[in-house]
């Protein structure tokens, strides 16, 4: 391969690296936030502040223009888009403040809480100055300057965090959280144009292309809100803000670990595959191998994390947070089903089978609903996390027999590379669990489980890993790298 045929992989994996640093310090710092804030305000004021931010959400979802969008797919762009993007999105930010604040007295019967009124106005006022922000920074996308970008998302993230702790500190409630926000916009804001040489222009002279071209984006916009965040905003409904902050840290802390590994596993996926020869049945078998390597690791997080559950919520959060504990256990296992289901989204995608990924995505959304009815009057908040289990489980089942008729891949070596590891995974649940009823739930106890587990689920894999004939996948590739490193080749 030449140096020029081999250029544009080396940038994709390079923006690729890039990319998943950003989202792990964005993360890593958002965890750090909540573990300190936990302890520092209640349950109810994380409630609020997550019901303002709903509203946040589907304003977003209703009025985004997709300005950036129009020049990232462009090869090339005229100072003239720019500006016009840029006094597109500024316009859009405008917009969006005007109708939070049109959305305040919604909230405020919605949500039945009066503090809701005070955050939407901050907010609104907030996303109308953040309109205004560098779009230099899209230019460096462009340029895969991705170094930049995650210099200015980790700064703004920071800065944010700093904030938040120390008004934590003195206030000792939901404030902190609003201050800490607004820091993170008009923040963020600034540092766009401290962090890129590029001061765009008022110009509304190419709206109208950029238009023509992302207007369909917004619709396509609300329908992933709703399927994204129907639940939260049931749970907002029907429970008060004190419960409601408990399901919303609950999802965050049980989707972090499988929601950042599987994504991680994932991102150089599909450009992968688009790059291979081309034969159908090196495609199957390079989906499966991953799939394998995803059950491995996924499934037994999310099943370690949901047998620590109760000890982990109690350490990181705090006492006042115990109730968190059984939503961390089942959205951990929610997001290890998603994780799973990527593989099969990358090859469909690579086949040009969107369509079915649409269907996919509102057949989870129809069982999700049913469940929900069927659920809540029985468990409550509980059983819309159940609902969402039962959504993720049919949707994966759905996409792998789709990608079976669609593409080709067998269907029984899809049930095989999920099963095994999950029976490891579920085995490993129970004897954790069982473990940890004689144990006294401090650090040190939750730490000897964890290697208990891990042990467990370890020779679990290596033992019948052997037994199905030594297939491709982690295991395989984990030996091959262990002989490569104990035995390397003599030039």
């Amino acid at each position: 391969m030449s140096l020029h045929e081999f250029a544009p992989k080396l940038t994709l994996i390079k923006g690729a690296v890039w990319a998943v640093a950003t989202r792990w310090g964005i993360r890593g710092l958002g965890f750090i936030n909540t573990i300190v804030m936990a302890r520092l305000i209640m349950p109810s004021d994380y409630g609020v502040v997550a019901m303002a931010h709903l509203l946040v959400g589907l304003v977003f979802s209703l009025l985004d223009f997709g300005a950036t969008t129009a020049l990232l797919r462009k090869d090339s762009v005229t100072r003239e888009e720019v500006d016009s993007a840029w006094t597109l999105k500024a316009i859009q930010g405008l917009a969006m403040a005007v109708l939070l604040l049109a959305f305040i007295p919604v909230g405020y019967l919605y949500f039945e809480d009066s503090r809701i009124e005070t955050i939407l106005y901050v907010f609104a006022i907030c996303i109308a100055i953040n309109g205004f922000s560098n779009i230099g920074l899209t230019l460096a996308q462009k340029k895969f300057d991705f170094l930049l970008e995650f210099k200015f998302q980790l700064s703004a993230k920071l800065l944010g965090v700093l904030v938040t702790v120390i008004a934590g500190w003195w206030l000792r409630d939901y404030r902190a959280l609003v201050i800490g926000i607004a820091t993170g916009y008009i923040g963020g804001t600034i540092l766009s144009f401290w962090m890129h040489p590029y001061r765009p222009r008022w110009n509304t002279n190419g709206i109208g292309a950029i238009w023509k071209v992302t207007r369909w984006l917004m619709l396509a916009n609300v329908g992933g809100f709703v399927l994204r965040k129907g639940d939260e905003l049931v749970a907002a409904r029907i429970g008060s803000a004190g419960e409601f902050g408990m399901y919303n840290v609950g999802s965050d802390l049980g989707q972090m670990a499988t929601g950042e590994v599987g994504p991680a596993i994932l991102k150089s996926f599909l450009p992968v595959l688009a790059a291979m020869s081309g034969v159908a049945s090196e495609i199957n078998a390079a989906v499966l191998k991953t799939l394998r390597a995803v059950a491995a690791v996924t499934l037994p997080l999310g099943f370690g994390l949901a047998a620590l559950s109760v000890p982990v919520t109690q350490l990181l959060l705090g006492s006042a947070w115990q109730d968190a504990a059984q939503y961390v256990a089942t959205f951990a296992l929610v997001g290890a089903l998603y994780a799973l289901a990527g593989p099969f989204s990358s090859l469909l995608t690579l086949r040009g089978e969107t369509k079915g990924l649409s269907q996919a995505v509102w057949f989870e959304f129809i069982v999700f609903l049913i469940s929900s009815i069927i659920l809540l009057p029985t468990f409550g908040l509980m059983g819309l996390v159940l609902a969402r289990l039962c959504g993720a489980a049919v949707n994966l089942i759905f996409i792998s027999w789709l990608a079976s008729q669609k593409c080709g891949v067998s269907f029984g070596g899809a049930c095989g590379a999920i099963g095994r590891p999950l029976i490891g995974a579920i085995l490993m649940y129970l004897a954790a669990s069982s473990v940890l009823i004689f144990l006294d739930g401090e650090a040190l106890s939750m730490l000897l489980v964890f290697f208990f587990g891990v042990l467990f689920f370890s020779v679990w894999c290596l033992v019948t890993w052997w037994i199905v004939g030594r297939p491709d996948g982690l295991e395989s590739t984990l030996l091959e790298l262990f002989r490569g490193w104990r035995f390397p080749k003599i030039p």
